[in-house]
């Protein structure tokens, strides 16, 4: 009897149970009506309970299982949500609650304030584009001197006045640019309205090369490239040639315990093709040769070598002695575009700097800096022939380069001596720089003189190479290029004809 009066019981509480078991579903659309799927559909329960579903792909959600009483419903949706909550009150059952979700505009402020320009100051911390290179930051520096040069022009930006960025090689101006494997660290736009300088700073390039290293450390490195992975340039029939090999080192130690060095070896050899696009004529036949395409090569040669020494003269004494050598060679430059393989000259020449460098602590807080500098450069640039220049506009230029026999041979020589004295809060640097400087330079350009030929109106030629007349006995005139111009003179001197008959019929213009 106990056994039925307990089953009883069970029954009648899960049939309460169950009566009060209540589910809640429903369809989420938007404001025209169409589901959404993937919708987020929140229920806060009477209880505090927090419930979340997820639309499906008909935008339809349901919750199971719940308790009666009131509560609140949220939806929402990327850049669609509801306006408000829905409050509604569960009962026991199914109920049915359809959500439509509208356009979240939204809002975006915006504070305009007044531009105020930063005042003028000389702490280096104010300067916007000081910059300071070290370490691994060099290694994202072009390894070439050209590229590591328009690296860093590119990074100082414009300077104060016409001339360009100014590099300074360990203080000295006009120093030829070590290889980046020598280069200790570099520094762009440091106080440029120091008065330590000559004009504004602004462009300024300082790079400090390595001092010698108490133990014995050296690297070697090794380039190669070839045109096997370039393309085929468009306007060539074939591939330019190009073979690039740079290897070097550099080596670093003690002499003994008061001195040290530093040396860096490099060379530099690049044989880049040059494109040449023009318009001529067969030698033999005097036919138009259009397009004329052709890849010359042109080899460049390049070897430096730059020690360095650092001698402790004493406690209060150190000085260091930089040498720089550079020889450079390049043959058949100046060829490319319409200019034809004659046009092409020689570019050699060598530089020469010797940097020493005393450095004085004579006390707690003075330092005094003498420098020197020379530095002798000797380029040159000749001609592969001395013939005169032949251009015929818009289609090549031919003969020789016209610049002769060129050399501009250069002595620098600086001094500086500065002084700085640190005193509490206050710092003192003044000095005097002198420089001095002999060139000896010759520009023969144009020696040997240029024949130009251009496009324009001359006479209509028969098949026999005569003027065609008209009724009046006048030569019928029409427009021919300069290359057609250059042609008839050819053809016209190979007949016999006089320059005034060759003028006649289509001319040059010499100067």
């Amino acid at each position: 009897m106990k056994l039925i009066c307990c089953l009883l019981a069970v029954l009648i509480i899960s049939s309460v149970s169950f009566a009060q078991t209540v589910s809640l579903r429903g369809q989420v659309t938007d404001q025209n009506g169409a589901v959404i799927p993937k919708a987020k559909v929140t229920l806060d329960g009477p209880s505090g309970s927090v419930r979340t579903a997820t639309a499906d792909d008909r935008g339809g959600y349901s919750f199971t299982e719940l308790s009666p009483g009131d509560c609140s419903v949220t939806a929402s949706a990327p850049n669609l949500a509801l306006l408000e909550p829905v409050k509604i009150t569960l009962k026991s059952g199914v109920q049915t609650l359809n959500l439509q979700l509208s356009v979240v505009i939204t809002e975006q402020n915006v504070n305009v304030q007044e531009y105020t320009a930063p005042g003028v100051t000389t702490d280096s911390g104010n300067n916007a584009s000081a910059l300071t290179l070290r370490g691994d930051d060099l290694k994202s520096l072009g390894d070439s001197a050209e590229d590591l040069q328009a690296d860093l022009l590119a990074l100082a930006g414009p300077s104060a006045g016409p001339g360009g960025g100014a590099i300074f090689i360990d203080g000295f101006s006009g120093g030829q640019l070590p290889s980046k494997e020598s280069i200790r660290e570099i520094r762009i736009n440091q106080n440029p309205f120091s008065p330590e300088y000559d004009k504004l700073g602004l462009g300024r390039i300082e790079i400090f090369t390595k001092p010698g290293t108490d133990k014995f450390r050296g690297t070697v490195f090794y380039n190669f490239a070839h045109h096997f992975w370039n393309s085929r340039n468009p306007y060539a029939q074939k591939k330019a040639p190009f073979l690039l090999r740079e290897y070097g080192g550099n080596l670093s130690g003690p002499f003994n315990n008061r001195s040290s060095f530093f040396l860096d070896v490099r060379r530099d050899e690049v044989d880049n093709g040059s494109i040449v696009n023009a318009i001529t004529l067969d030698p033999q036949t005097l036919g138009v040769v259009n397009p004329f395409t052709d890849t010359p090569r042109t080899p460049q040669r390049r070897i430096s070598v730059n020690p360095r020494v650092d001698y402790q003269l004493n406690d209060r004494n150190t000085l260091t002695l930089r040498y720089v050598y550079l020889h450079s060679d390049v043959r058949d430059a100046g060829i490319g575009g319409f200019n034809l393989a004659s046009r092409g000259y020689h570019v050699l020449g060598s530089v020469q700097t010797v940097q020493l460098t005393e450095t004085a602590v004579l006390g707690a807080s003075v330092i005094n800096e003498t420098r020197f500098q020379f530095f002798h450069a000797n380029p040159e640039t000749i001609a592969n022939t001395l013939a005169p220049a032949i251009q015929a506009l818009g289609s090549f230029n031919g003969g020789g380069a016209q610049v002769g026999h060129s050399f501009n041979e250069q002595n620098n020589y600086e001094f500086q001596n500065y002084t700085s004295v640190a005193r509490k809060l206050h710092y003192w640097k003044f000095g005097v720089r002198l420089r001095g400087e002999a060139a000896e330079s010759a520009s023969p350009q144009n020696f040997g003189g240029a024949f130009t030929f251009g496009g324009g109106d001359a006479p209509v030629l028969d098949a026999n190479n005569q003027p065609v007349l008209d009724s009046s006995g006048k030569a019928l005139l029409s427009p021919i290029t300069s290359i057609e111009r250059y042609r008839r003179t050819l053809l016209f001197q190979s007949l016999g004809f006089t320059p005034s008959r060759i003028g006649g019929r289509g001319h040059a213009v010499q100067h």
